[in-house]
């Protein structure tokens, strides 16, 4: 992908919303299909009925928490309050549960891959010189992402050009196994050819799906810029690194990222750079494509300038032993910094406790209290 000076690149985005024919779309699908095996989910059917009865379950505890509080407030009697309590612990964790299962629901259903889609994505990205692989496939080569949880890419789209660029819709669960709390959006990754500090800009005006993150920056590692920045974006660079994240992100740069960039987290992490959203990227919305590109754009010209930093931080490249060498050390000339590598105190941001891992946490206290408190009734 080349870009310019403050340029858009240029979309054919006709496939994404033009009529299509179904025996097109049928001549179409046969070698698709054949080609990835993996647009055929065998356990769609029953992962989305685990949904709808997970959802239902949520639907159900609404009169069993109604009913089980009008009980507490007319009834005074202190045998019958700790098992009515219980019953109120339990409504509550099975609405909460409701609302996650029918959220993931939703997810899975508006992800869902059919002919027709897979046929305008397709057309689409030969239109625009990209190849398209639907997955699902793992995405344990985008390392830094990957070492956070169990990584899952959908909709995978790659340019042809210098750099390695992908944009993916992708599921990340947190936890063992990726037994934890699942984050679903998409992604630019587009990857350098040198490390940088680990550094986080999050939108202020990001769309939602927030309260899934598992983890944070933590708040002292918050570096507030100059001008009107901070209304646009929060970064979050490793203590120690306030200069280097200035000299990344010069005035020009955040210039580029208010007018070019809302919507979007950036993150800077090991040789890779991210542009996140909690909406899928890979759509057939022609808006959201061209935000995308132009999203990018903005950046690109940029990357040649962060590849030549260099982490001073580290110990020197050790002195040949030449003769010219030799006059360098002579006449007082520092060795330069070692290339392509960062300090581990700038390798990763220290991180918190996020929303979703405190909901979590205090699901499961929930349904531990709840179980305590019934026991304690029946044993009495």
């Amino acid at each position: 992908m080349r870009t310019t000076e403050y340029s858009t690149t240029s979309l054919h985005t006709a496939a994404l919303t033009d009529r299509v024919k179904r025996t097109d779309v049928r001549a179409f699908y046969r070698p698709f299909e054949a080609r990835y095996p993996s647009v055929r989910n065998r356990f769609l059917k029953v992962q989305r009925a685990v949904m709808f009865i997970g959802a239902a379950l949520g639907v159900l505890g609404v009169p069993l928490l109604a009913l089980s509080v009008i009980l507490i407030v007319s009834n005074t009697r202190a045998d019958r309050v700790d098992g009515l309590v219980a019953m109120v612990i339990c409504g509550v964790c099975m609405i909460g549960g409701g609302l996650f299962f029918g959220w993931f629901f939703l997810r899975l259903s508006t992800r869902r891959g059919t002919p027709k889609r897979h046929y305008r994505l397709s057309r689409f990205a030969t239109d625009n010189g990209l190849s398209y692989e639907p997955g699902p496939i793992t995405g344990a080569h985008v390392t830094p992402w990957a070492s956070r949880g169990l990584l899952t890419l959908t909709r995978v789209m790659r340019p042809v050009s210098e750099r390695s660029i992908e944009f993916a819709n992708h599921e990340l669960r947190y936890g063992a196994a990726g037994t934890g709390t699942a984050q679903f959006g998409g992604f630019c990754a587009v990857r350098l050819s040198t490390r940088l500090p680990h550094i986080l800009l999050r939108a202020q005006d990001g769309p939602g799906d927030r309260f899934t993150l598992a983890d944070l920056p933590a708040s002292s590692q918050r570096l507030s810029l100059e001008g009107d920045f901070d209304d646009y974006f929060t970064l979050y660079c490793p203590e120690k690194y306030e200069r280097d994240a200035l000299y990344l992100f010069t005035p020009d740069v955040m210039a580029r990222l208010i007018d070019m960039v809302r919507g979007f987290d950036v993150e800077i992490i090991d040789d890779w750079l991210f542009l996140v959203s909690s909406r899928d990227v890979v759509t057939l919305d022609p808006e959201a494509w061209q935000a995308l590109y132009d999203a990018v754009g903005a950046l690109s010209d940029k990357i040649g300038r962060w590849e030549r930093w260099r982490d001073d931080r580290l110990p020197a490249v050790p002195p040949a032993t030449s003769s010219t060498d030799a006059g360098a050390a002579a006449v007082g000339r520092k060795p330069a910094p070692r290339s392509g590598r960062v300090a581990k105190r700038g390798r990763r941001l220290r991180m918190r406790l996020g929303v979703g891992t405190w909901i979590g946490l205090v699901a499961f206290a929930l349904l531990m209290v709840g179980g305590v408190i019934s026991l304690f009734h029946q044993g009495g």
